[in-house]
């Protein structure tokens, strides 16, 4: 009788908490079930009138009608196409492009026969051998006159820059720093020092 006595205490305690919290709460969980099945179904049924069947009709009787009229147009117009495209435009395309590269080709033949070949031409039996025939008198003219009357030039310009810098500072420069040194600077200390003495007599 005695180890018999730990399972019913066990019993005793487990039993009220079932009554007080599991029953409850499986109860309150039954009435969800049985809400939720008629307002799972309505929101189903209304979301499905709501935008499943209008989607529905709109497939049915709009995007199937105009897929299959679509399909028809493209391959009633499918052997057309292929007819243009194989007998009008690959030809005039093919004729457009013999035009380019034949204007092409006579614009290249122009420029070559009306510029580049003179410009050869001129080049190699004008301009070289003139430059040739002009080589050794200006060699001789640059030597002979040119070089010395430069020399000479250089020399005179030179000479009269020091020249003229002699008679800059003997005329301009010499003179003014006398007047600096024995008119400006003697007047100038002696209108400081008379200011000194009016603000000295005026201010005390």
């Amino acid at each position: 009788m005695g180890e018999r006595e730990p399972a019913g205490c066990l019993v005793a305690v487990v039993r009220p908490v079932a009554l007080v919290v599991v029953v409850p709460l499986r109860f309150l969980w039954e009435v969800v079930l049985v809400v939720a099945r008629p307002v799972g179904a309505a929101l189903g049924w209304l979301l499905y009138r709501l935008v499943g069947w209008p989607l529905e009709l709109l497939y049915r009787w709009v995007l199937t009608p105009v897929g299959r009229g679509l399909a028809r147009l493209w391959r009633a117009a499918a052997g057309p196409a292929r007819w243009l495209r194989r007998w009008v435009l690959a030809p005039l395309g093919r004729a457009v492009a013999a035009v380019l590269r034949a204007l092409g080709t006579a614009v290249a033949w122009l420029v070559r026969v009306l510029v580049v070949v003179p410009l050869d031409r001129l080049v190699r039996y004008v301009l070289v051998p003139f430059g040739r025939a002009l080589a050794v008198p200006l060699r001789w003219l640059w030597r002979v006159v040119l070089y010395p009357l430069l020399r000479v030039v250089g020399s005179a310009v030179a000479r009269a820059w020091r020249i003229g810098g002699r008679i800059w500072r003997f005329l301009v420069v010499r003179p003014c720093r006398w007047l600096r040194r024995e008119v400006w600077w003697p007047v100038r200390a002696e209108v400081r020092r008379v200011v000194r003495e009016v603000r000295r007599a005026l201010l005390g």
